[in-house]
């Protein structure tokens, strides 16, 4: 191990550069010089690049380490809140300053997936959008919240557990299609939603009034249930025309209806596919008999 050398490990995560791990800090025996010397990584799409200053020893535990982190976020997939949970309070005291993205929404069964990927799959030449959700990333948003601290997740998701203790299931039936966006280049595809939509709006003020108790602000705009199928429309396809989102018609079994039963506090990762974590499912309260 070379004494004279120590390095940060960073990624980049959207429009921010957020702590992993700090290795080999022999601050007392580095003058000032040494002292100020850092290291950037970026985390490209399906890969962590680890570059450090360092030699022998020093050199495989430290790529070890970013590629064993990288590993293990990409395993994760839908982990329960248990282990997810308890990973982030494990490693609470070593990435104290490691932020999370996050959000809260409405997962949807893997029958309903496979379902409306199946379908997507045989709309993509009609609506020739570039970028399409993956079949598990499909959700309804309750609450985007932004970055967050591991601890601050941690405490987020003890009140929305105790929340969803307290709320009853409710149904929704995925219908019909639209777009945000410019008219001639929308930039979201989305599925519209019917249902129990006085129950999911009431759902989605009360995780929100959670989370503003978490210094998460509830957003301005109005509350629009949808499920997101598809982003940016390839423009050299032509202007978009809104009569593409009739012609396809719905799913050859008819729009998927499915009964939600929790709710998940979701991370979002740059660069990978499935891009949201898991890190905690909340279930409802089971209905009296």
């Amino acid at each position: 191990m070379n004494d004279h050398t120590f390095a940060f490990l960073y990624y980049r995560y959207d429009s921010n550069i957020l702590f992993m791990h700090q290795v080999k800090p022999q601050l007392a025996m580095l003058g000032e010089e040494r002292r100020r010397e850092q290291i950037w990584i970026q985390k490209e799409p399906n890969l962590l690049m680890t570059l450090v200053d360092t030699i022998g020893e020093s050199s495989t535990n430290a790529t070890n380490l970013a590629n064993a982190n990288s590993l293990n976020s990409a395993n994760s997939g839908n982990s329960s809140s248990t282990n997810a949970l308890s990973s982030t309070s494990a490693s609470s005291s070593t990435n104290a300053s490691e932020m999370y993205r996050l959000f809260v929404g409405i997962q949807l069964p893997q029958d309903v997936q496979r379902e409306l990927d199946a379908w997507k799959g045989s709309i993509q030449k009609v609506l020739p959008f570039q970028k399409w959700t993956h079949p598990q990333d499909v959700h309804v948003t309750l609450s985007f919240l932004g970055d967050a601290s591991a601890e601050t997740a941690e405490a987020l998701a003890a009140d929305l557990r105790q929340l969803a203790a307290a709320a009853l299931p409710l149904t929704l039936h995925a219908e019909g299609l639209g777009v945000f966006g410019p008219p001639a280049a929308p930039s979201i595809l989305w599925a519209g939603l019917t249902g129990d939509l006085d129950a999911l709006a009431a759902l989605q003020r009360e995780v929100a009034g959670v989370c503003a108790r978490h210094g998460f602000p509830a957003e301005a705009r109005a509350y629009r249930p949808h499920l997101t199928l598809a982003r940016r429309y390839r423009t050299a396809a032509g202007p978009f025309k809104r009569s593409a989102l009739s012609a396809v018609g719905a799913p050859s079994g008819g729009w998927p209806v499915w009964q939600v039963e929790d709710i998940v506090l979701y991370r979002s990762h740059l660069g990978r596919q499935p891009a949201y974590e898991a890190l905690g499912v909340f279930p409802f309260k089971e209905p009296s008999t």
